[in-house]
């Protein structure tokens, strides 16, 4: 892709003014009409350093309106940021719909540089080029127009440019040792860059190569791609040919049957339960700090049908665990700014820290349930999900090199209609039954087949589902947590 680019190209001022002038106001027409087609936008800037990356962004920014763009400039990673999964800071960056994010380096400039100095680099690329490539993908199949580009200058153009930054007082700071070491190995890294774009240059994320010696060339050149590739975009989506509607293939995960009822085939009476309990409570808080001390973190995902129990399953695992060491986040229906962004973002949010144990009541598991029958969203929205879903918990536990549990409470039809009678009589419990429980029983058939093709398609060897029998509460109590413990124990 490199050797093919001419880095001599240059244009003069006469070649440069009359079209960059229409490009720019093109653009600016362009942003206006993203937003009125809630249409999402990142550009990507990526290059070699001094090849001017921030001069393209200065020129690109003139020419939009500052309430509808973001930048971020990606640098070294807070010490939050390294705490959690390598994409989860990049997941918080992505644009709402309408808005345009553009990344002054990004994702792979990061890759790049934290992956490159460690043992066994050459397997973690692949992984990440995976990841990023998951991570596009899904943006794209969700409506986001990416636009990448790479500037690329000769090594010798390179050691010009950083030693008249470093004679300039004004940006001598900008030059540091690290930089220069990276240019003394500019041959090195030629070709793991050209292999790292080579591998993640797709349909629905294409690179641009741009030679950047010139800069009224490169600049032209970048507004060319914005305008070309907008045009392009848009064209299609008021046509209703999205990349997001088009009726390509979805590969969906093979089917892997799991096993579901109601009852146990043990009982223990409720004085028995309570002793286990407390056992198993004390157990789980020494595995808790051990957890904490080796910062390992740990996803507890519950899922079940209406007053199966997952309230009261939450509290019995959590009772003596250290709060500060753990989040019970409750899930709901996402609201109006949740719903701007991709569906997979609200719940990558309270992805746990190093260390830490996050424990979702109801999670992204709603996209292929709740969201499928109650048509919340499109048959090829839900259907790509299990794919999406599988590859978003295969990269949490391969990058933070943390645990995930999932637990299935199933109940008898029966059983939930007992339930709910007993809420409604209960003072204490009427506020737990609402008329959309009762709206949700008269679809249980429905309900029943997307929960067994849920399991079945979403039970992995590194996020498996447990189902938990709950016609028994407290039964169903003590296998929860003596599932998690055995899991942890593994994972320690």
């Amino acid at each position: 892709m490199f050797e093919k680019l001419d880095l001599k190209k240059t244009i003069n001022d006469e070649t440069f003014e009359k079209p960059i002038d229409e490009l720019k106001d093109r653009l600016s027409v362009l942003q206006r009409t993203l937003r009125d087609l809630n249409i999402p936008v990142i550009i990507v800037l990526e290059g070699w350093n001094a090849s001017g990356i921030t001069m393209s962004i200065q020129e690109i920014i003139q020419s939009l309106d500052p309430r509808g763009f973001n930048l971020h400039a990606i640098d070294n990673p807070t010490d939050q940021e390294k705490t959690r999964p390598f994409m989860w800071r990049f997941w918080l960056k992505i644009p709402s719909n309408g808005r345009i994010t553009i990344f002054a380096r990004s994702w792979y400039s990061r890759a790049l540089a934290e992956k490159l100095s460690i043992a066994g680099w050459k397997k973690t690329m692949r992984n990440e080029i995976t990841s990023i490539n998951n991570f596009e993908r899904n943006l794209s199949d969700n409506g986001t127009i990416i636009i990448k580009n790479f500037l690329h200058i000769s090594k010798e153009d390179q050691k010009m440019r950083l030693l008249v930054r470093e004679r300039n007082p004004l940006t001598a700071w900008l030059v540091t040792p690290k930089i220069w070491n990276f240019h003394h190995h500019y041959d090195t890294y030629l070709p793991i860059i050209e292999e790292f774009i080579e591998n993640t240059d797709t349909s629905y994320a294409p690179w641009h190569v741009i030679g950047a010696t010139d800069r009224e060339y490169t600049i032209l050149k970048i507004y060319s791609v914005l305008v070309k590739t907008l045009e392009k975009k848009i064209s299609e989506s008021q046509a209703g040919h999205t990349h997001k509607n088009k009726n390509r293939s979805i590969v969906k995960p093979p089917k892997k049957q799991v096993m579901r009822r109601a009852s146990s085939e043990s009982t223990h009476t409720k004085e028995k339960c309570q002793d286990i309990l407390n056992n198993l409570q004390i157990e789980m808080l020494e595995l808790h700090y051990l957890l904490f001390k080796r910062k390992i973190p740990f996803v507890i995902a519950y899922e079940g049908w209406d007053a199966a129990g997952k309230g009261g399953n939450i509290m019995r695992v959590a009772r003596y665990m250290n709060p500060l060491g753990y989040d019970v986040i409750p899930v709901a229906a996402p609201n109006q700014n949740e719903k701007q962004y991709h569906y997979l973002r609200r719940f990558i949010k309270h992805f746990p820290t190093a260390g830490h144990i996050a424990i979702y009541d109801r999670s992204w598991y709603g996209r292929v349930l709740v969201e499928r029958v109650e048509g919340f969203c499109s048959e090829n929205e839900w259907q790509r999900a299990y794919l999406e879903i599988n590859e978003m918990e295969q990269d949490y536990v391969e990058s933070s090199g943390g645990g995930m549990l999932k637990f299935w409470l199933e109940i008898d039809k029966n059983e939930q209609l007992k339930r709910f009678k007993q809420r409604e009589n209960d003072p204490l419990k009427k506020y737990k039954i609402t008329e959309e429980d009762w709206r949700n029983r008269e679809k249980w058939d429905q309900y029943d087949e997307a929960v067994d093709e849920m399991l079945a398609r979403t039970n992995t060897t590194y996020a498996p589902w447990v189902v938990i029998e709950s016609d028994d509460k407290w039964y169903a109590r003590v296998k929860a947590l003596k599932t998690v413990i055995t899991n942890i124990e593994k994972l320690l």
